[in-house]
């Protein structure tokens, strides 16, 4: 009898499992044929269905399908509606295609990217300095990243207490922006080849950093916000440049997959349970945690993890890292000890409802803020839907990104649309005569 009812529940989770897939299958379906272009969009949406197959894959292992409860069909359900709401506006800008970017009259890009640049080159001697835990450790020695990764638990206590390296702060929290102004820079028609090289070299810098930490994340991270980035911006690239961005994307890839199957291999080779299942788990547990605890995980963080940073200017009891947000919430089901998709973590810091209106909410104002004027775009305008567009490919797997100290980003980010769109109404009220002259 038991017997009887573990294989109908085997049966149940795999039909409720293929559903999810199904739905994300046709969803880019409908998607391309709204508009027959791959775009970010359509990569994010790729994204969901490779996650969903590994879901399927995770759930039929022998050993790690004891780590999942039965599933349920509203969890599913509400999860794909809030994915769906996140990529509202950018099924919007496929639907409704723009032909160009208007250039905004401003050097103040070019003052940021030099930054960005030089705080990268001020993290080359801490890279260095980590190099008996580097690459080639990595690579050759089965267990570097392994105790490169323990190394950066161990350190996790005492982060978010004091400042230390500023060039690094002011580097990761411009880590997105270096993606979203790379490719903006190879649009323009009189290009400076130089920034755009230094900025590639600062986009290779932060993929870079989390390698010799042994962690797979950052690099995933990285990896995928280059692509949504490049995605967003092809259209309006030209096809030479096109052509070579793509030659040299898909040779970065290729060579990235090396370290992070050696961190893979380095931390989970000599675990009984082995490298394939737990592959497995790690890119398909999202969903499958968020269906089993997501709308009911035994409690709510208030906002401790999405809004860490803002709350802590308000509130001296806030958790300072991940750590003491742990033991505050030990009684939690689910926590950010498990992935659960950027929408379990605001589900889990708010409650499902909250969270539901929060996002309608969000991307209903991004909607309006992203509508074109006579088929051009304005560069503040494109940052609000690059923005949307970093949400969904870097939490789709995992968790909100922009969690902790990703709050900084998310400050960085709005100072500059604040930036972008202030001088954009001043030319409105007061035009320059040199604007046609402009790029």
């Amino acid at each position: 009898m038991f017997k009887a009812s573990y294989m109908s529940q085997i049966v149940s989770d795999n039909i409720l499992a293929t559903i999810y897939l199904l739905m994300w299958i046709f969803t880019f379906i409908w998607y391309q044929h709204k508009n027959s272009t791959i775009d970010a969009g359509s990569t994010i949406i790729i994204a969901y269905i490779v996650y969903a197959v590994f879901s399927l894959l995770s759930l039929n292992d022998v050993f790690f399908s004891v780590a999942y409860n039965p599933l349920r069909f509203f969890p599913y359900f509400y999860l794909y509606t809030m994915l769906m709401i996140a990529l509202l506006p950018a099924i919007y800008n496929h639907i409704n295609p723009v032909t160009s970017i208007e250039k905004p009259i401003t050097r103040v890009l070019k003052y940021i990217s030099i930054i960005i640049f030089l705080c990268s080159v001020l993290q080359i001697p801490d890279i260095m300095s980590n190099a008996s835990s580097g690459i080639m450790k990595i690579i050759t020695d089965s267990d570097a990243g392994k105790d490169a990764y323990m190394e950066q638990i161990e350190e996790a206590e005492n982060s978010g207490s004091v400042i230390r390296n500023i060039p690094s702060i002011i580097y990761n929290s411009l880590s997105d922006i270096t993606v979203f102004l790379c490719f903006y820079f190879m649009t323009l028609k009189k290009k400076n080849f130089w920034l755009i090289c230094a900025l590639v070299f600062s986009i290779f810098i932060g993929i870079l950093i989390p390698i010799t930490r042994g962690q797979r994340g950052g690099v995933i991270s990285g990896i995928l916000t280059a692509i949504c980035g490049y995605m967003l911006f092809r259209r309006y690239i030209s096809k030479g440049i096109n052509w070579f961005v793509q030659r040299v994307g898909v040779v970065c890839m290729i060579a990235a997959t090396l370290p992070i199957a050696a961190i893979t291999i380095s931390r989970f080779s000599k675990e009984s349970l082995g490298i394939g299942g737990y592959v497995n788990w790690y890119v398909g547990q999202g969903s499958l945690y968020f269906n089993n605890y997501g709308l009911d995980p035994g409690g709510s963080r208030n906002g401790d993890r999405t809004l860490n940073l803002f709350k802590r200017l308000v509130d001296s009891s806030t958790p300072q890292n991940y750590v003491e947000r742990r033991e505050k919430y030990h009684n939690l089901d689910l926590d950010d000890n498990l992935f659960s998709t950027f929408v379990g973590d605001f589900t889990i810091d708010f409650g499902p409802v909250t969270a539901f209106v929060i996002f309608v909410l969000f991307n209903f104002l991004i909607l309006l803020g992203i509508r074109p004027r006579d088929g051009t775009l304005k560069l503040h305008q494109i940052l609000l839907l690059y923005f949307t567009l970093c949400v969904s490919i870097q939490g789709g797997m995992t968790l909100f990104s922009y969690s902790d100290s990703g709050n900084l980003r998310i400050v960085t980010m709005a100072l500059l649309y604040a930036y972008l769109r202030y001088h954009e109404l001043l030319l409105e009220k007061f035009p320059l005569i040199t604007k046609s002259n402009n790029n």
